[in-house]
């Protein structure tokens, strides 16, 4: 014989689906996106800041490397005074620069520094044809 539920039972019970349909949807809620009226996803939000894809070049008119000084020479990227001092101490010793690419001859300057100078170095006169 079948014995009857109780009313008891019968609340407890949808209590029960109650709660694991409220805990279910909450959790929906942590793993899903809240609509909001007026805003969009995080996902889809455009970034506040936009970073430039290569550091930008200084604004300046292209350097004689046979003549310049080392103040011009540290105007390069990533050349100090160390670095501007030694180019023109190896241009004293070893004369001018025939192409850009010797550069790369001087400690401390790689050639992929010297392509980075690309537009903004290029060779003339020795500084003795004056």
């Amino acid at each position: 014989m079948h014995r009857p539920i109780s009313r008891k039972t019968v609340w407890l019970l949808i209590a029960a689906i109650m709660s694991v349909l409220a805990v279910g949807l909450g959790a929906l809620f942590l793993i899903a996106p809240v609509v909001q009226p007026g805003y969009r996803p995080a996902s889809y939000q455009t970034p506040a800041v936009s970073l430039p894809a290569e550091p930008a070049l200084p604004e300046m008119n292209p350097i004689d490397i046979n003549t310049a000084t080392e103040e011009e020479l540290d105007l390069l990227p990533g050349i100090g005074p160390a670095k501007a001092q030694a180019i023109v101490a190896d241009r004293t010793e070893n004369g001018p620069f025939a192409k850009i690419e010797d550069l790369a001859r001087v400690e401390g300057i790689s050639s992929r520094m010297v392509d980075q100078w690309e537009e903004l170095i290029y060779v003339g006169s020795s500084g003795t044809d004056q």
